[in-house]
């Protein structure tokens, strides 16, 4: 089941594709992440970018950056139209998990698009 990741200001930044790999693609169907078996996030580029637990998002610094479908019952907006999803590389090997420190209890203050971003391969790059 396809699902949307949601910024904490209820804004549909991206979806994550029923695929069989979890991968997180933004609007223009650019895929930018994916969520491994153990709930980790990698970047396409093969960078750890956090975990999920609970239907939250979470930074390497432990910090929230975003909710997945509803989640919370934040007030969501309507999401933008979207593209089919592409992959225009393959994906870079995992870097090692990352540590999960203790949640902060605050969100982070990058926005949740800039995060996903941050997994694209360098190539990749134009927004």
């Amino acid at each position: 089941m396809e699902r949307r990741l949601y910024d904490f200001n209820g804004q549909a930044v991206a979806y994550i594709a029923d695929d069989g790999e979890r991968t997180i693609c933004l609007w223009n169907g650019l895929a930018v992440a994916y969520i491994d078996d153990r709930l980790d996030c990698y970047g396409w580029n093969g960078h750890c970018l956090g975990w999920v637990e609970g239907g939250v998002l979470f930074d390497t610094q432990g910090q929230s950056i975003g909710i997945i479908q509803a989640a919370y019952s934040t007030r969501l907006r309507s999401e933008p139209g979207r593209h089919s999803k592409r992959v225009t590389y393959a994906k870079h090997p995992k870097s090692p998990p990352c540590s999960r420190p203790m949640h902060h209890t605050g969100n982070s203050r990058l926005p949740l698009a800039d995060y996903l971003w941050a997994g694209l391969i360098e190539a990749m790059t134009e927004r």
